[in-house]
């Protein structure tokens, strides 16, 4: 995430501008479904232009939210935090915030506008990641720093590991086992020719993409560590 130079009085973080084109993308990838459902009810009940309608529509669909997704951001001033989410902004007065922490690798600010109730809005620019689990400072520690800090709050804890590096490398082994059999009894056993049961191939099915998700995050959870242990060892 980018910040804005030391000493401004307005500190602006962003995701990572490839980080944000991915998420547009995968918006895309989205609306893709509905527009494809749209253009054929519309074909199916003879509308003039279906293709060009769901086109039309899909697309302007996908540049409303393309445009929410590049603008993410969340903004600290002197008297105001502006968190700019996908679908919501909200302005925050400093002075009413009360509490400033993590919520599964999200960070949330907690405010109390009078007598009303509190209200608990998340950051959605600032995820902690495989940082969560490893215990490793990530950008969304030093933005959950400074709002805390501009809101006279007491300092936050350091966060504990919840995951050993140990465990994780144990996590990365049997992902790769998971894996590997679901590429057996999935892609590789579909291929043969062969009859075999259904049970087999959805559970083979069900191992090759539980596999693919569970090496992405060991991956990334190795990873973190090692970034984590280097970190410390500069120190």
């Amino acid at each position: 995430m980018t910040e804005a130079p030391g000493g401004a009085p307005e500190r602006t973080w962003r995701p990572p501008l490839e980080t944000r084109i991915a998420l547009a993308f995968c918006m895309g990838l989205i609306l893709t479904l509905p527009a494809v459902y749209l253009a054929f009810t519309l074909w199916t009940n003879q509308v003039s232009h279906a293709i060009l309608i769901a086109l039309a529509l899909g697309l302007a669909a996908w540049a409303f939210l393309a445009g929410r997704v590049l603008a993410q951001s969340v903004t600290l001033t002197s008297d105001t935090l502006v968190i700019r989410n996908i679908f919501t902004t909200e302005r925050v007065p400093i002075a009413d915030v009360t509490e400033v922490g993590f919520r599964r690798s999200k960070l949330t600010v907690t405010s109390q506008h009078g007598t009303f109730a509190s209200e608990r809005n998340t950051v959605g620019t600032a995820v902690l990641g495989p940082s969560y689990w490893s215990g490793r400072r990530a950008n969304a520690d030093t933005i959950a720093d400074a709002i805390n800090d501009a809101a006279g709050l007491p300092p936050l804890p350091p966060r504990r590991e919840i995951i050993s590096p140990n465990r994780a490398w144990l996590l990365l082994v049997a992902a790769a086992v998971l894996f590997g059999f679901g590429v057996y009894l999935g892609p590789v056993g579909s291929m043969q020719l062969h009859h075999r049961s259904l049970i087999l191939g959805g559970l083979g099915g069900a191992m090759y993409s539980g596999g693919i998700s569970a090496l992405v995050f060991a991956f990334r959870l190795t990873r973190d560590h090692r970034r984590k242990h280097g970190t410390q060892s500069r120190r």
